[in-house]
């Protein structure tokens, strides 16, 4: 009846009680190195066996004593407490409370976290089925803006299987769930909180989305985890059959993170390419994979499209990283990952990070005229010239960003009240002008159409041509 009846007691208890449970697993993990499901497991099957001692030791010294009904309420106190931290083993994560997921003890389990407005496209199908074919087996897909909640989206979301999982803003408590996060209080990402405008506010967005992945993950037995947008593709070369799992493997146990430089895609075509991950071979090499020192000296000038910025890529060249799941795992931006550290309880080593020699992430980004010009449009900048560099520069964290919506955007909006008060053209040719002019821009400083000069710098290594992922997606698509 004790036993039955502090059950009981604990069982209305564990709500309240859930998140000190998970905080004492993560504190065993922490101060030790071995596997999180190993501690687990050696963790409750010690608790149970102290409670069955305990409890038989315990009722022997009750009846025994004088003072027996004091002795049972000692009892039920103590075995309150232990069934607390015995049943923790079951506690899992607020976040999520969906079945685990179970694998192969030989295999490695690894997780993407995303974030996307949209998963009821083509693009977004051939993105999810090219890396469930390279190895990865779990996809945490955060959903942004209205779309979200789309009929399509719900019925995307019903029709896929348990390894994707999708979360919006606009179901449940997860904006509650967003601002409770801790990396919101780190020195690193407060001054991206107080910053205004849409890409500081995706980019903290996207950081907090990987931190509440890291910790599905834990509930997850994921072993793995990345951070890639739906624009990029991991393409985890030297092996044979493509299989990030593989790679992984080979790392040692000191290893933390492996870093993948990044290369951009470029369009071969006046206007871009319809199709970025089939139609796009030729990409830009990153710097860290250029292992002749002289080739940039001899080469980057040509490569270099837009000469007003003079950089070879026209996204981020930090390329991404892949990280080892454990508790005190926690993200440094969206390109990078962390341990967590406080003053009072400091990690015991440095975050471990190596550069991959030939695995890459391949970024397509700019591939088309038309979805380039719309994604700015987007943009809530109330800038009402080229010349409103403060609210421009606030908006966009990119200066190819910033170039194209003053250029695209904004000469578009500048050129239409202009032509207001001209009565002799009509509206068509007007918009046709602009429309052309507009795309002389972007093919003079995103587009690669010469093609001996391409050859040449494909010969010295500044670009590259790769056709694999291009013909998996294709055949995956077919």
């Amino acid at each position: 009846m004790t036993i039955l009846y502090s059950h009981c007691v604990c069982m209305k208890l564990i709500p309240l009680c859930r998140s000190h449970c998970w905080i004492f697993h993560v504190y065993i993990h922490v101060r030790t190195d071995f596997n999180f499901l190993l501690i687990k497991t050696i963790s409750h099957k010690i608790t149970l066996l102290s409670l069955c001692v305990f409890t038989r030791l315990m009722f022997r010294r009750a009846k025994n004593s004088l003072r027996g009904r004091r002795g049972c309420r000692r009892i039920r106190a103590v075995l309150l407490i232990l069934l607390l931290f015995g049943v923790s083993s079951f506690v899992t994560f607020p976040y999520e409370k969906n079945t685990r997921i179970r694998h192969k003890d030989n295999d490695l389990l690894v997780a993407i976290v995303t974030t996307t407005r949209n998963v009821d496209n083509k693009r977004f199908e051939q993105w999810l089925r090219y890396h469930e074919n390279v190895g990865f087996a779990m996809f945490y897909a955060f959903l942004d803006g209205e779309n979200s909640m789309a009929p399509t989206t719900r019925a995307f979301s019903a029709s896929q299987k348990k390894n994707v999982k999708l979360l919006s803003d606009f179901e449940g408590d997860m904006r509650r769930k967003r601002a409770s996060l801790q990396c919101n209080k780190e020195e690193w990402l407060v001054p991206w909180i107080r910053k205004r405008g849409c890409n500081a506010e995706l980019f903290v967005k996207q950081s907090q989305n990987v931190e509440m992945a890291i910790e599905m993950a834990l509930n997850d037995n994921v072993d793995w985890i990345a951070h890639i947008d739906t624009d990029e593709l991991l393409f985890p070369t030297g092996r044979a059959n493509l299989d990030i799992r593989e790679l992984l493997k080979e790392q040692t146990m000191d290893v933390d993170a492996v870093i993948f430089p990044n290369y951009e895609a470029v369009p071969e075509t006046r206007g871009g390419v319809r199709d970025p991950f089939v139609d796009a071979t030729v990409f830009k090499r990153n710097y860290a994979h250029m292992y002749d020192a002289n080739t940039w000296k001899k080469f980057g000038s040509e490569a270099v499209r837009n000469k007003s910025l003079p950089n070879f890529f026209l996204a981020y060249a930090n390329g991404k990283s892949i990280a080892r799941i454990v508790p005190k795992l926690r993200s440094n931006g969206a390109h990078r990952f962390k341990f967590r550290t406080t003053q009072k309880s400091p990690s015991r080593r440095k975050f471990n990070e190596v550069t991959h020699p030939n695995a890459k992430i391949l970024h397509y980004p700019y591939m088309n005229f038309n979805e380039s010009k719309q994604r700015l449009r987007n943009c809530p900048c109330d800038a009402k010239s080229p010349l409103d560099t403060e609210i421009i520069n606030q908006c966009f964290l990119l200066d190819f960003d910033r170039q194209a919506f003053g250029a695209l955007v904004l000469n578009e909006r500048h050129s239409g009240n202009e032509d207001d008060d001209d009565e002799e053209e009509e509206d068509v040719q007007r918009a046709s002008r602009r429309q052309q002019t507009e795309e002389d821009w972007y093919n003079h400083r995103v587009v690669f159409d010469d093609a001996d000069v391409t050859t040449r710098l494909v010969r010295a290594g500044v670009l590259e041509r790769i056709h694999a992922p291009g013909l998996l997606v294709n055949a995956l698509s077919s």
